[in-house]
């Protein structure tokens, strides 16, 4: 999720921008409109701020060339009243910055508080977030206010009628570990049209001979870059399917039974969808042969394209590019060696070589890792070992990405091993959680991390569970600020709200 700290003047004060907004979402066409009619139609309802246009359509989650409805329009387009207009706008609020308005509650929640008092806390070494500015945090607290998360009580304010969700919300986030795995949304694009202000800003050029490992990969998708590969295209929709579940079933929680029968419907539905390409170890130049005389090197190599893979933000493509590259230019035999690499030819990537070498370094600190593996009882001994070797803050999810290709390899078996080759990203907690699978979509360690796989294993019994999952919540619109949530035949904690 990401730390948003600036929202757009739609609080208290201004309700009347509010409810511009949701009739702009309203007026968006179904199959999008071109950039330039929807500016038009905001700078004519007085919400387009030239200076300032991220603000708004951040909010939103729009932009491009042609602007499609978001989920986020789309939920404020079929408010009817103020109470749904309101938790539209919250639900929004909290996905933007769970963190800030986890926070703010807290406080709170003991007294009333004094915007300024709530703005030192923020300003203090107490607060593990992006802080706000003072104008921004009164634009945010205004939003809140206004659709009743929060209430004036004097000149200070306390929890509003509207704040039991996301006081519950708030108890599943650890703050330290949100910051630790926190990384921003992509900014919407804002497509050049010639006029002053568009925010657009020129293409950056490609330098001549550049290699395509060195060319930055533009981030577009809501995926982790190990999964940049999978997208909703032409993937069926796993809800319309079956009759929906009573939400009377799962209220009082999701029993055996009721996470059986979404078991049964992910599997129906992913009988028909067929996946691309993942990372496999050929990508890699690896074999299993090479394991029985080289074992620890090609351990070794496995956890560079880990790092590589999950640590450069660039699509498979580039990844397994930089990998070659490195590989070819000697630069990973000189680097498992402990040797200074002699030769850096202009293909070579700069992270790509940082991240290897600190893959390196770990790698050298244990010798005999791999045999160590080979000789433990058990997947989960054998991934204990690979913790305790290459985790201490250098790879956590990367962990179960490793023995996925060691089993792709054939080089490691037990009888456990499903469990540990499903890479538990962070939006596979998020559907877990959603689909009541796991009680927290945060895991702060690896004992966290492990019973996420293998909720993940019970919810998609056969096949990559973590494809799977990942591509289920993509085609079925699956978010915290669902706009799904009154049509979904899933059993969900969103349907609960």
């Amino acid at each position: 999720m990401p730390q948003v700290v600036e929202l757009p003047p739609i609080g208290q004060d201004n309700r009347g921008s509010l409810v511009a907004l949701v009739r702009a979402c309203k007026e968006t066409p179904a199959r999008g409109e071109p950039f330039r009619d929807f500016r038009a139609r905001l700078r004519t309802a007085k919400l387009w701020d030239k200076d300032r246009p991220l603000v708004l359509l951040r909010f939103l989650g729009a932009g491009g060339a042609t602007v499609v409805p978001s989920p986020v329009m789309q939920a404020l387009a079929a408010a009817n009243g103020d109470e749904e207009m309101s938790i539209a706008v919250l639900d929004r609020v909290w996905h933007l910055n769970p963190l800030l308005t986890k926070t703010v509650l807290e406080l709170v929640s003991q007294r009333a508080y004094h915007k300024d008092e709530i703005y030192k806390h923020l300003a203090s070494s107490a607060y593990r977030g992006v802080v706000p500015s003072r104008p921004a945090l009164e634009s945010w607290l205004q939003v809140a206010i206004g659709t009743g998360l929060l209430r004036t009580l004097g000149i200070a304010v306390a929890l509003g009628p509207r704040a039991e969700r996301y006081v519950q919300l708030g108890t599943t986030i650890d703050p330290d570990e949100f910051v630790a795995e926190d990384r921003p949304d992509p900014d919407p694009v804002i497509p050049a049209t010639g006029e002053e202000g568009d925010g657009a800003a020129a293409p950056a050029e490609v330098p001549a001979g550049a290699s395509e490992a060195s060319i930055p990969v533009p981030v577009a998708s809501p995926l982790p870059a190990p999964l940049r590969h999978l997208s909703a295209d032409g993937v069926p929709n796993p809800r319309g399917r079956e009759r929906a579940v009573p939400a009377s079933r799962f209220a009082a929680g999701f029993t055996d039974e009721v996470r059986a029968d979404t078991t049964a419907r992910i599997a129906s539905w992913a009988a028909e969808v067929k996946l691309p390409d993942s990372y496999a170890p050929a990508d890699f130049d690896l074999d299993g042969e090479a394991w029985v005389e080289r074992a620890d090197e090609v351990l070794y190599r496995v956890a560079v394209a880990a790092a590589l893979a999950f640590r450069l933000d660039r699509e498979r493509r580039a990844v397994i590019a930089s990998f070659r590259a490195l590989d070819k230019a000697g630069v990973l035999d000189d680097l498992y060696q402990g040797t200074v690499p002699e030769n850096l030819p202009a293909q070579v990537d700069a992270r790509a070589l940082m991240l290897a070498s600190l893959a390196a370094r770990r790698c050298a600190e244990v010798p005999e890792l791999a045999s160590q593996l080979e000789g433990r009882a058990s997947a989960a001994e054998a991934f204990a070992a690979l913790d305790a070797a290459l985790g201490r803050g250098l790879f956590r999810s990367e962990l179960f990405w490793i023995v996925s290709m060691l089993e792709k390899l054939g080089v490691i078996r037990y009888d456990d091993l499903a469990d540990y080759t499903i890479t538990p990203h962070r939006i596979v907690r998020d559907t877990l959680f959603r689909l009541g699978f796991v009680d927290s979509p945060y895991a702060s360690d690896a004992a966290a991390l492990t019973a996420t796989t293998r909720a993940a294993r019970r919810a998609v019994p056969e096949g990559p569970a973590d494809e799977l999952l990942a591509v289920f919540a993509l085609a079925a619109g699956c978010a915290y600020d669902c706009a799904n949530r009154k049509a979904c035949d899933f059993p969900c904690r969103e349907r609960l709200d």
